[in-house]
């Protein structure tokens, strides 16, 4: 899951926590690497429930993450930094439900 592949960074010095964003940081026509950086109680990795392709996932720290899946189940998740997967095509809501930034990259292979 797409969750996984996220980054948390603590608050700068003055407690002020960074813009989310979605950036495309490289593409091409064999690969797209996509950035994801999050707030608090904000989306993780798209915005609301959305789908992923197959892709590659990769943590650069701890994160905490609620996560509910197409069939509605819903899980919180502990990852740790280093933590790199590989998931098939799915459909998702993630949140950052940790209490720091998130950052991480999503690759897909075209």
């Amino acid at each position: 899951m797409c969750f996984f592949a996220f980054v948390v960074y603590g608050k700068s010095q003055q407690g002020v926590f960074v813009s989310d964003t979605i950036k495309v940081i490289l593409e091409n026509e064999k690969v797209k690497v996509t950035e994801y950086v999050s707030n608090p109680g904000k989306d993780v990795c798209g915005t609301g429930k959305h789908t992923h392709g197959p892709h590659l996932s990769i943590l650069l720290t701890d994160a905490k993450v609620t996560v509910t899946t197409a069939d509605g189940k819903t899980q919180m998740i502990n990852v740790n930094a280093g933590t790199t997967f590989w998931s098939e095509a799915e459909t998702h809501i993630a949140i950052n439900s940790g209490s720091k930034v998130a950052k991480a990259y999503i690759v897909e292979v075209k």
